[in-house]
């Protein structure tokens, strides 16, 4: 071998890298540690050691048969880095044991935040390593508590939700013809009462309805002439033409009957003995639309309403034609509100309306038709659930058409409550006012106001108590001698709910009127026990 690669090859055998190969255990031959080198000599090139010469540290290889035996499969490459294709892209690195995501402490408000809004957590979920303590166990949501275990369910009666109900009842009236002490009419009776009833919500995304309808019938065994029926009902539907307009129909219904001691019967001044109850009917309904300018809401509503009285048949054979005197009502509502807060909206309204009876003139020869204004203001409430409803003060007044017939006038107040005191007990008030019709001669209308409050408490999941009182008022202004008639009422009622579709009802009821007029004071006590069935 030449001198000049002789030299050559010892100076690299002779560097670092080598060295540190081979003595690092990877136990590689000699041709293996040169070829990471980049050197591929032959077993006949290898240099023999020379013990003699200068080059002492060739000395150190001996022959290949001496050296330990390795493996050629693979050695770490400590060279140079390792070169790559063109347009050979290097790998990406990567993580070969993740770290897991990490997880809040139970006492963080990152954690209670999480569990007020019903985050649940992944029992799987390992903590991450900076977490002091493994992640908590998952909880299990609360169950949901129902207001009112016992309430129906309903049924679903194409798009809208239906709950139906019929109820039966067996009672007694100390005093059915409200006939006043000391009358002949005076007597007491079992009776029969049947009712039913449905009532109807829609659950769509957008548009609203909600109705009810109730129809009932009390039939006395002993005195007849004082069965009546009686009924309510009222519906109302949005129609949401886009999301600050809205269309709004309605309609209602109410089933009544005149009492024997209502003014509207007396012929000459002297009560006469009824054959049966006639019966008063008002039906209509009204269109309305709203407009919504941000926090301020307008409202008009045109309304029709109906009035209808039959008439009354005496036991002396005589026709008291109270039909005369139905008639129809036409009325314009127009409103503005302003939410001031989510939950405080008050509000101005007017009303202008116009009444035309069937008959020019009634049976007393009076023009009865009339114009009508009222004007109001109030607010609609909903104080954190607890209190919720609305209370309106106002002003009306009716200008008849018959000179004769003096201006009814006078304030109105329409209330309607509810107080939630604790979820077992609640409270419900209500007031109203209207200008009704009436026969008598000379005497424009009367003025009725109507006052309530009802306490309904739980007293168990499933039995629950009712109190009620309320007085109804009606004034007849410009009549002579005046005539005021004043009713108070007061009862208690218990329903004991077996299942959610049978409920078992008992109630006492007692009444005291109060009129101006002399011997027109009656009292009646009413006891009643009943079965409901209800889906």
């Amino acid at each position: 071998m030449p001198f000049d690669q002789r030299r050559k090859d010892q100076t690299l055998l002779r560097s670092p890298a080598l060295v540190l190969c081979c003595l690092a255990g990877l136990a590689a031959p000699l041709p293996v540690c040169a070829q990471s080198l980049m050197l591929r000599p032959s077993a006949a090139e290898l240099p023999l050691p020379d013990v003699g010469s200068a080059a002492a540290p060739d000395a150190f290889y001996a022959d290949p048969a001496d050296l330990p035996p390795a493996s050629l499969s693979g050695a770490a490459n400590y060279g140079k880095p390792r070169p790559y294709a063109p347009g050979q892209k290097k790998p990406k690195k990567t993580t070969a044991h993740p770290l897991p995501p990490l997880v809040p402490y139970p006492t963080s408000a990152e954690a209670r935040r999480n569990a007020r809004r019903g985050a649940r957590i992944d029992p799987a979920a390992t903590p991450s390593p900076t977490t002091a303590m493994p992640a908590p166990i998952a909880r299990r949501p609360k169950p949901r508590v129902e207001v009112d275990p016992f309430a129906p369910i309903g049924i679903d009666v194409g798009l809208l939700r239906v709950k139906a109900y019929e109820e039966t009842d067996l009672g007694y009236n100390s005093n059915p013809n409200v006939a006043p002490k000391g009358s002949s009419q005076l007597r007491e009776s079992a009776f029969l009462r049947q009712e039913i009833g449905a009532a109807g919500a829609s659950d769509w995304s957008n548009h609203s309805f909600v109705g009810s309808l109730r129809l009932g019938y009390n039939d006395y065994f002993n005195q007849h002439n004082a069965d009546s029926p009686d009924g309510l009902g009222k519906f109302i539907t949005r129609i949401d033409v886009t999301r600050d307009t809205k269309i709004n129909i309605d309609g209602n219904f109410d089933l009544t009957t005149q009492l024997p001691s209502s003014p509207n019967l007396y012929n000459g001044g002297a009560p006469i003995i009824l054959l049966s109850r006639p019966i008063i009917a008002d039906y209509g309904g009204g269109i309305g639309l709203t407009q919504d300018f941000n926090r301020l809401q307008l409202t008009l509503r045109g309304g029709f309403e109906r009035t209808y009285w039959e008439n009354a048949h005496f036991s002396d054979g005589s026709t008291q034609y109270l039909s005369l005197d139905s008639y129809d009502d036409y009325g314009l509502t127009m409103r503005g509100a302003y939410e001031l807060t989510p939950g405080v909206k008050p509000f101005i309204q007017g009303v202008v309306d116009t009444r035309i009876h069937d008959s020019l003139y009634d049976t007393s020869g009076y023009m009865r038709d009339s114009d009508g204004l009222a004007l109001g203001a109030g607010t609609t409430f909903e104080l954190s659930r607890l209190l919720t409803g609305s209370i309106a003060a106002g002003y009306a007044q009716r200008h008849y058409q018959d000179p004769r017939l003096a201006d009814l006038r006078g304030p109105v107040f329409d209330t309607s409550l509810v107080w939630t005191a604790t979820p077992l007990t609640r409270v419900t008030l209500r007031t109203a006012t209207s200008l009704d019709e009436t026969t008598i001669a000379g005497v424009s209308g009367a003025i009725t106001r109507t006052g309530g409050i009802e306490v309904s408490h739980a007293l168990f999941r499933n039995v629950t108590l009712i109190g009620t009182a309320g007085l109804t008022n009606s004034n007849y202004p410009g009549s002579n001698p005046h005539l005021n008639q004043t009713l108070y009422q007061a009862g208690l009622s218990v329903e004991y709910s077996l299942t959610r579709s049978v409920v078992i009802k008992g109630s006492f009821t007692s009444q005291r009127m109060i009129s101006s007029t002399p011997g027109s004071d009656y009292t009646a006590n009413i006891v009643m026990v009943g079965l409901r069935l209800q889906q």
